[in-house]
């Protein structure tokens, strides 16, 4: 069994009175891959995952769930990072079933005309996986789909020059104008989940007006759009994990995630 998560389940249960939600609760989950990859959720794993939220949450898009709606007990988003091509052959399907949605966060030089490029794990991509093609795209935007950015590339802006940066950003953002004409592209996620003051002042200059990162936490009041939460949902959870992470009894994990990064 994996040590890291009998830990978090230990801690989980021993500190769920504590972290527990005892009123509304606003989540964005965060999946990758669907399927058989080394790194890809089962769908049948995933199935169970949304059929739970659709009986016990409020699923809604993620403009409705940052803008604090639909009004619930629980209202989840689903985003995707990257684009592969398992959200349109595995997650699309499933989320079609139970009449939800979801947004996919695209790398746009990844996203081809008519060929699948195959992903890259020198790259930070999921291994074995390939990315979608402009007409998966499009299937998924006429299914209801939010459609962002991801950047050009899957790389950490953190570490470019601001010139590149602003590329990164701007390119995508009209060529997701472009192909799916759109006015407005408002949605960006940062690759990694890494985020800096100078980096989200480039996002907001860019046009967007929602970022999302990647550090373990609910959406609350006074969160920045810029750099609002999310919570990874991660290959190897039980729907009994699922479950525990959605409600709150694991949020004591943004405060591991925060300790880590002042160590640094």
């Amino acid at each position: 069994m994996n040590d890291t998560i009998t830990a978090k389940r230990m801690l989980g249960k021993l500190l769920a009175p504590i972290w527990r939600s005892t009123g509304p609760r606003r989540c964005v989950l965060l999946y990758h891959a669907i399927g058989t990859s080394p790194w890809a959720i089962s769908v049948e794993d995933f199935r169970a995952q949304l059929a739970w939220l659709a009986a016990n949450a409020a699923v809604g898009t993620l403009d409705q769930v940052l803008d604090g709606s639909p009004a619930s007990a629980l209202s989840i988003a689903i985003t995707f990072d990257d684009g592969y091509a398992c959200l349109a052959d595995q997650a699309l399907p499933v989320l079609k079933d139970l009449g939800l949605t979801a947004t996919a966060y695209l790398n746009t030089g990844w996203i081809m005309d008519g060929e699948r490029r195959d992903s890259d794990a020198a790259l930070g991509h999921y291994p074995a996986e390939t990315f979608m093609n402009w007409a998966d795209v499009e299937q998924l935007a006429s299914q209801g789909w939010t459609i962002g950015s991801h950047g050009v590339e899957h790389l950490d802006l953190t570490c470019l020059a601001p010139e590149a940066v602003d590329r990164e950003l701007l390119v995508s953002r009209q060529t997701l104008q472009q192909r799916l004409g759109v006015a407005d592209c408002r949605h960006f996620s940062y690759t990694w989940g890494r985020h800096s003051p100078a980096l989200r002042s480039r996002v907001d200059a860019a046009g967007y007006r929602y970022a999302a990162a990647g550090h373990h936490a609910p959406l609350r009041a006074g969160d920045d759009p810029l750099a609002f939460p999310r919570i990874n949902v991660a290959r190897d959870y039980t729907l009994d994990d699922f479950k525990a992470i959605v409600r709150g009894d694991w949020d004591y994990l943004g405060w591991v995630q925060r300790a880590r990064a002042w160590r640094r």
